[in-house]
């Protein structure tokens, strides 16, 4: 198994090289900070316009930081970004949080990495 791995982050200087490998991906992995709420009509945004060009494209948003306080439920999130309003895709929405140091990715982050392994293997 030979896995490759692309990572754009949401810098605004960024933004417009996403759409030149939406072409060929197999699944868009979007990454929220679940604890920055001002910031999810801005990602909700983008969300929206990459996935309008792929509409059967599987989508995983991460909701990071789950284990700061205050940070949004994954309800609140699948509602701030309008996931019901995304059709007929598979849709996985994943708590997670990562922190310096730790010797282990959180479940959330281990949940992801299985799902994303199966998927290739599946050829979805």
């Amino acid at each position: 198994l030979v896995y490759f791995s692309l990572f754009f982050g949401g810098k605004e200087d960024l933004r417009p090289y996403w759409h030149r490998y939406m072409s060929k991906a197999l699944l868009l992995l979007f990454v929220v900070d679940s604890s920055s709420p001002q910031r999810f009509p801005v990602a909700k945004k983008h969300l929206h316009e990459l996935l309008a060009s792929r509409p059967s494209l599987p989508l995983m948003v991460l909701a990071n930081k789950q284990d700061l306080p205050g940070s949004c439920s994954i309800t609140d999130l699948h509602d701030a970004l309008s996931l019901s309003g995304l059709g007929e895709r598979r849709l996985f929405l994943i708590g997670t949080h990562v922190k310096k140091g730790e010797a282990e990715p959180g479940s959330g982050v281990q949940d992801a990495q299985a799902l994303i392994l199966q998927m290739v293997r599946d050829g979805r």
